[in-house]
């Protein structure tokens, strides 16, 4: 049974059934009575990363409240410096004891669940009183527990500002590095003056071709910029081999995401396909340049929340086979979006021609514009 789901399963099932029998009349407790707030996901980290907005919102309409968020374990380092006084809770699903943490926590007024409302049967086998998330995931089965089902919007909008959609009240505060400081981390000796080039991403739909990679250094080199390579762990493969100088430095799955956030808060620009590195890097306040192939700059880009810092989207505005309108498994009318994995049979992608299409000149282009922006600014 170990690493199995079926023992978390049984508990929340066990502690679920008395709640459903006994807990038919169910009201939203009033704002006042609201004590503590548990955000609960699985999300990768672009993901829950884009609903830091969530977060934000919470504390802006709840001040007093605790608010916990339980995540998966390699992304609770991130929140070491409690953003918007937030405190983590580890748990994964196939971990039994980080399950009955999370059922023995005492009052809990309200979960929300960023996207995935299958956890709203955890959320009650919780004891708490009110479960909110986002309306039409399907199986329809997954709804079945909610107490309040949130419709995504009816035009075109960020999943970072849809995601704080889910409470109440007016918009947040944009996003400001005061709202998460930056973390003390020991660090490798980096350049003065960089640009950071992130060549993994979470599919390999969205990797960029190395040769692309490679001319794009070149030409900021000839800038006088110094170039840091980076990709997560076991993407060492991606990185442009022959296009890697002497004097630029390579940071190959050698970081935790607290020392990768502060590297990215030093370069000059960040440039990273749309993963939750790019993501990781709006929460710096430097520039980013995000590569788009088969996910939308209107879905995944800053949105209004995070649109203090500096960004630019490459990639085409429009693709043939970017067709599919689902966000977290839920039809949404207006997206265009592909969530195809790379593969010889159809469905899936054979090869990643919108990534293909993304120029070098566009990409060196939009870098210098935003790197001018930045040098005026200061």
């Amino acid at each position: 049974m170990k690493n199995s789901r079926v023992p978390g399963r049984l508990l929340i099932f066990a502690l679920l059934l008395p709640r459903l029998l006994f807990g038919w009349l169910r009201r939203k407790p009033a704002a006042a009575n609201v004590q503590r707030i548990v955000v609960l996901h699985q999300f990768l980290l672009g993901d829950a990363l884009m609903a830091t907005s969530l977060l934000a919102k919470l504390r802006q309409q709840y001040p007093a409240a605790e608010i916990l968020l339980a995540c998966p374990p390699l992304q609770t380092g991130l929140y070491a410096a409690r953003p918007y006084g937030v405190q983590t809770l580890p748990w994964m699903p196939r971990d039994f004891s980080s399950i009955w943490r999370l059922c023995t926590l005492g009052r809990v007024d309200w979960v929300l669940l960023m996207g995935e409302n299958r956890l709203s049967f955890l959320g009650r086998a919780m004891g708490a009183r009110w479960v909110s998330g986002f309306a039409g995931e399907t199986p329809a089965y997954k709804n079945w527990l909610l107490d309040e089902a949130v419709p995504y919007a009816d035009t075109p909008e960020a999943w970072t500002d849809t995601a704080a959609r889910l409470v109440d009240g007016p918009e947040p505060a944009r996003f400001a590095l005061s709202d998460w400081p930056l973390p003390s981390a020991t660090l490798p000796d980096l350049p003065a003056r960089f640009v950071l080039l992130h060549v993994g991403a979470s599919s390999a739909t969205r990797y960029w071709p190395a040769d692309s990679w490679a001319a794009l250094a070149r030409q900021l080199r000839a800038q006088g910029l110094g170039i840091v390579w980076s990709c997560g762990p076991g993407e060492q493969h991606l990185l442009p081999t022959a296009g890697i100088a002497p004097d630029d430095t390579v940071l190959a799955g050698t970081l935790s995401l607290p020392q990768l956030r502060l590297v990215m808060a030093r370069a000059l620009v960040n440039v990273c396909p749309d993963t939750g590195v790019a993501h990781l890097a709006k929460t710096t306040g430097q520039p980013l340049v995000m590569l788009f192939g088969p996910g939308a700059e209107i879905l995944f880009g800053p949105g209004r929340f995070f649109a203090g810092s500096p960004f630019a989207g490459v990639g085409p505005a429009w693709f043939p086979c970017r067709n599919q309108r689902t966000i977290h498994h839920r039809e949404v009318a207006w997206a265009l979006r592909c969530g195809r994995r790379l593969g010889d049979a159809p469905p899936a992608c054979r090869r990643p021609l919108c990534m293909e299409s993304i120029q070098v000149v566009d990409v060196i282009n939009t870098l210098v514009r935003l790197l001018s922006l930045k040098e005026n600014y200061e």
